[in-house]
This record gives structure tokens, sequence and C-alpha cells, in this order.
């Protein structure tokens, strides 16, 4: 959708271009407006950039020196750019927070609903919050348990305003003068999502027998893991193993695995010898200990009519004579002879534990293991940090980790950018070399556009961002960018060669001529993006981090590109004529084409033509003058 929405609108502003801007020209600029292609108008940074241009491309010495600074500020922004942690969508004030409550496995309905209101109580009067909405039996995920709840908090929303933004917070935050500037009122709410989460978690503190989790608006955890085994004991020993670890790792919060709970069950073992001799079934223990505790089912049960419905009676024990295992062993069941023989003479009844859910992956036994990402920590960071905790503790051999929620998404997302931009940038060389007729020159222009990545860097790192999913967007973005301001300087450096001109004074000339316009439309492309950079409105989050890195992207490449491409054209056309030399002998002389005229050239021979034209009218002229009385004479 991105790529599409960029083409159409280069593809309609390319129109706009070449249709609607020389008619609006046409009527709207003035004679007084132009001036001569001289020197006298350049300004003293035109007049600096144009030596520093001259020195760059005069000797080979210099071109290279120049070339070699290219290089090493490249190995230093990659540097940099290895040192920006990554993440894959930069945390949003969407004015929501989404919890995951979870009870105790035994638990029972009445109790879920006793801490859905205790919640309700203790959040309905925090700071920022707007409405508090619990669902119980249910998780965000959609699972139906009694025990668990969804909490939904819907926030105020955060002030907006770009002006009361600037006012209060750029010019506030000025030294020395800013605490003494008027300040805006702001109308909507004022402290950060991520401070109202603090408030919250610290209020749900207090309520006993209740876990939380904080979920993110896709409905999963800041980070998780899968963690697969083939045996359940391994498993939930390296569960165990693994929350202790990694609760002690500071850039994780709230480490908790889903479904690690053990729940209390009674298990009924039939004895098979004894079954077979009494000529008892399984589903007969079954159904009396069914029928005995939580009734029969709905098919099976007496019903009674009232108010012309069908309401079915179901008979229980109480939930003391449930836990009462003597009594539960005392049931009587019948034997194929008619006798009743009580229910531990043919079954052994005992309490134990159970997991509470069991979920599978590639026919393994899987438990999820997530964590909340506190402000500031990138996920990459906290990842990095995971994987280390978790080969230092000694779990199972047969319990291995993989990758699930956003760090798998994060991992494909960049093997498919990379993708992406190779392909690009061979569309691009492609189209260049069509262009430009010419192999050698379209790679001037692509090497243009890794200088870029420095300004990336030191935007991100200043500006505190993680390289995200909107930053790679943002380059992708610095392709076309820079790309432009290398075709325009190579582009007018080609064109002046055609005329005649020496390859260095067109290389100059290039610099000195499309500076100003390359300059200007960076200016007001960063310019453009200011608005997006300050975070401002709502996903002001996810647009911050994509401007600031366009924006930084787009000066050091124009600062980078104005200096080094004319060396480097130079060096590239050093090349493409030795290149040329060496096939050249392999493939023999290349044909002799036509010398193109220069302007001089083609202008005298307008000139001459045009003089012959104008004698050869004059013939006729007098020719048909001449002709005249003849014809005259003739007709008498």
């Amino acid at each position: 959708q991105f790529g599409l929405t960029v083409a159409f609108s280069v593809l309609f502003s390319l129109l706009v271009a070449r249709l609607i801007t020389p008619m609006m020209a046409a009527y709207l600029m003035r004679s007084e407006d132009g001036h001569d292609d001289d020197h006298a108008h350049d300004g003293p940074i035109m007049r600096f950039y144009t030596k520093v241009v001259r020195l760059t491309t005069s000797t080979w010495v210099y071109r290279y020196a120049t070339l070699a600074v290219a290089l090493v500020f490249l190995v230093v922004s990659v540097a940099a750019l290895l040192q920006v942690p990554s993440s894959f969508i930069p945390p949003e004030d969407a004015s929501r927070i989404t919890l995951s409550v979870e009870l105790p496995p035994s638990a029972m309905l009445r109790d879920t609903e006793d801490r859905s209101r205790a919640i309700y109580d203790a959040l309905k009067d925090v700071q920022g919050i707007q409405s508090v909405f619990v669902q119980g039996g249910t998780s965000p995920s959609g699972d139906l348990e009694l025990r668990r709840a969804t909490v939904t908090l819907q926030l105020f929303k955060i002030e907006h305003s770009l002006l009361k933004t600037v006012v209060n917070k750029v010019f506030g935050g000025l030294p020395l003068i800013g605490p003494y500037l008027p300040k805006m009122k702001v109308d909507g709410r004022t402290i950060p999502q991520w401070d109202v989460e603090k408030l919250v978690f610290a209020k749900l503190a207090s309520i006993p027998d209740l876990r939380v989790q904080k979920m993110n608006d896709r409905g999963q955890r800041d980070m998780a893991f899968y963690f697969l085994s083939n045996s359940e004991d391994d498993l939930q020993d390296a569960v165990s193993i693994l929350e202790a670890k990694l609760r002690t790792v500071n850039v994780l919060a709230n480490v908790s695995a889903d479904g690690s709970l053990p729940r209390p069950e009674l298990q009924i073992r039939p004895k098979g010898d004894q079954i077979a001799r009494l000529g008892i079934t399984a589903q007969q223990i079954s159904e009396t200990i069914r029928v005995a505790t939580i009734g029969d089912i709905d098919a099976q049960l007496p019903k009674i009519s009232l108010d012309n419905r069908m309401i079915p009676i179901r008979v229980q024990t109480s939930l003391d004579m449930r836990r009462d295992l003597s009594a539960i062993r005392a049931l009587k069941i019948k034997a194929s002879d008619g006798s009743m023989v009580p229910l531990s003479s043919v079954a052994r009844v005992d309490y134990t534990q159970g997991v509470s859910s069991i979920k599978r992956n590639h026919r393994n036994r899987v438990v999820s293991i997530g964590a909340d990402l506190p402000q500031g920590v990138a996920l990459d960071t906290a990842t990095t940090a995971f994987k280390n905790a978790v080969a230092q503790a000694n779990i199972p051999a047969s319990v291995h980790l993989a990758e699930t929620g956003d760090t798998k998404v994060q991992k494909e997302m960049t093997a498919s950018f990379i993708n992406a931009m190779v392909l690009g940038l061979l569309l691009v060389l492609t189209v260049l070399i069509l262009l430009f007729k010419d192999v050698i020159q379209p790679f001037t222009i692509l090497f243009s556009l890794p200088l870029a990545v420095g300004g990336v860097a030191l935007a991100l790192i200043f500006t505190g961002n993680a390289l995200s999913m909107p930053v790679l967007i943002g380059i992708m973005m610095l392709m076309g960018i820079v790309t432009k301001n290398a075709i325009l300087l190579v582009d007018f450096a080609v064109e002046m060669r055609n005329h005649g001109m020496d390859r260095v004074s067109a290389m100059i000339d290039a610099g000195r001529k499309r500076a100003r316009p390359i300059i200007m439309t960076s200016i007001a492309m960063s310019a453009g993006m200011l608005p997006s950079a300050l975070g401002v409105g709502e996903g002001g989050a996810f647009r911050s981090p994509m401007a600031i890195a366009v924006i930084g992207g787009i000066i050091t490449s124009t600062i980078m590109s104005l200096v080094v491409v004319p060396a480097f054209f130079l060096i590239m056309d050093d090349l493409s004529t030795l290149l040329g030399r060496l096939f050249s002998r392999l493939v023999g002389p290349r044909e002799a084409e036509p010398d193109v005229p220069d302007n001089g050239a083609l202008a005298a021979l307008q000139q001459q033509l045009s003089g012959k034209v104008i004698a050869l009218e004059t013939r006729v002229d007098d020719l048909e003058t001449d002709a005249t009385p003849a014809s005259r004479w003739r007709s008498h």
C-alpha cells in the first residue's frame, strides 16, 4: 500500500511539473525575475562550495582522497547504525489499555465476579482513565475460562494540538528562558499512557490472588517466546526455572508463563482386575461419579413446565461433599450380579495436580513465557537479554526455544525489507542504465545512497528512537530522494560534456548550477516532515521515527552528495575509459560515429542555410519580374 501510494503520487507530481507548472510560470513569472548565468550573482556560500568542488576534482589525488573520506564516513555510519536497537512497532499512546486477568486454578465464577468488581473499584478513579470495561470468563485471545477476565481501560484523549506542543514543549524547553515563557492551556490528558499503566499496576498490586498481564493492540504480550518439549515434566521444570531466572533481568517486566499454574484435580484410576471380575465398566464408574457430583448430562435431566417453558432440573452435591474423599470413595456401583460395591473397591481415588490447559506446537507440548517492555526498552534489547538468560539457565535438554509474536514478525519483516531493498536497487540501476545509455556512470548515483545511513543513525541516536518498521519505510523513501539529488548532478554534467565542455569543467558547472535546486528541495522535504517528527496528532508515535530518519538522511546525503558525487563521477569516468581500452583490444575498435556539433556550429550552419534560402528567394522573385512583360506581349 505504501509503495503504490508513493508511486502514484510521484507519477502525478511528474504530470504537474511537466504540464501545470510551465503554464503557471508563463503567466506569473516576470522578466526581471531572471538574470544572466554568470558568477556575479553567487553568494559567499556558493563561491565556497564551488572552490571545494574545484579542489576535489582538480587532480586524481584529491578525487581519491574525497572517496576515501566518504568510505570512512560510510564505515562510521554503519557502525553507528548497528548500535541503534531494533524494534517492531514503536510504542504508541493509543488512549487504550488492555489487561489480561488470571485467577488461581481453583477459582469459581463467583470469585471472578468478585475480583472484577474489585478491579473496577480500584481503577475507576485513577487519573487519566475515562471508563473501565471488564469482561469475565474470557481472555483477550478469546479463550473461554471461568478464572480469566479481560479489562479494557479507555483513557481520555491526550493533547494533540501542534501549536500547544510547539509553545509548551519546544519553546518551553529552551534553556534559561523556557520556564519563564507563557504556556497555553492543555485541554486533554497531560500524562502519557505508560505513566497511567504504572498507576494501574500499583493499584492492582493490592488485590490478592490476581495475576495481571498487559496486552498490546494486537492482543499479545510485548515479547513472548515458545518453549517446546515432548516431556511434560521437563517442560514444567524448565518453566519454573526460567520464570525465576527471567524475573531478575532488568529490561523485562512482569514475566509470567501462560498455562504454567498447576490445578488441583481429582483423579480416579479404575482397577483393571477388580472391574473385570465384577463386570463393571469404566463408563459405569464415570456416570456414577458425574451424577453423584455435578449431575447428569443436559439431555437426560428431568424438566418442569413453567410459563410455557421447559426448565431442566439439575441436582448436585454440595462443594464440601465433592471435596470429601471418603464420601466419594463410598459411592455405590452396581456389579454384574446386581450387588452394590463401593467405588474404593474398584478404583483408586486421590487428589493430585494437573496442568491448567494443554497446548501443542508441532506435536510438542508448548508453554509461552512473555514479558512487558519498560518504557524506552527496544524489542531487540529485550530479546537479547531474554535469550542470554535462557542460555545461562540450567534447563532440561529436551526443552528448546522458538520465536513467536512480535519477535518472529520482526525477523520476517527485516528479511522482507532486505529483499525489497535489493530489488529496488536493481530496478533503479536498470532504469538509469537505459536512460544514460551507460553501464558505469549509474553506479555513481547508486554510491550516493549509503551516504544517507549516517544521518539516519545520528538522528535515531540523538532522539532515542529504535530501528523500527516506520524507520525502514523512511529508508525506502530515502532511496528515491537521494537518487534524485545525484541524478541532477550527473545528468547535467553529461549534458555539458555532450556540448563540448571538458569533464572537469562540466562537473564543476553541474555542482554550481544544480546545488541550489538540490538544497531547495531538501529543505522543502525536511520542513514538510517536521510536524510528523514532533509526533503530534493521532498516530504520531508511528510517524515520528520515520520523519526523524528521513530528515537526518536528507541532511547528510545532500551535503555529502554535493561534495562526493563530482569526485566519484570523474573516478568512474576514468574507470569507463580504462574498461573501454581493455575491451577494445578484445572486440576490436568501435565503429566511428558522426560527431555531434555543438550549439555554435549548429547556429553557424543555420545562418548559412538561411542565407542560401534568402538568395534563392531573391532569384525566384527576379525571374518572375522578368517574365511578366513577355507574357503581356503574347496576350496582345
